[in-house]
């Protein structure tokens, strides 16, 4: 893979962006973001390895209405599974609410 993975995409409740560019500097080889928000009132879930936070370590989840968790990292096909696994469940209550 030469370039970045990226996507941008309308989805029920707001968009996704993914960005994802390998990166040997950063732990797991990649340098990573991932966010669900809303366009007019901001994000809703966001993945990402952007710093190591002394309390979370390398891979954090940011939620909009919540606390936010460290995450285990595996491979980048597991952790864009897991963020879309989770957006669905979010679409799902609110759709339910």
């Amino acid at each position: 893979m030469s370039g970045p993975l990226e996507l941008n995409r309308a989805v029920p409740g707001g968009r996704v962006e993914i960005f994802a560019i390998l990166d040997a500097g950063y732990p797991g080889g990649w340098f990573y973001r991932f966010q669900y928000y809303h366009p007019e009132e901001g994000e809703i879930l966001r993945y990402d390895n952007a710093h190591d936070d002394e309390t979370l370590g390398n891979h954090h989840r940011h939620v909009a209405d919540g606390e936010n968790t460290a995450l285990g990292f595996q491979s980048l096909v597991a952790h864009v599974s897991l963020f879309f696994t989770e957006i669905a469940r979010i679409i799902e209550e609110t759709q339910n609410d």
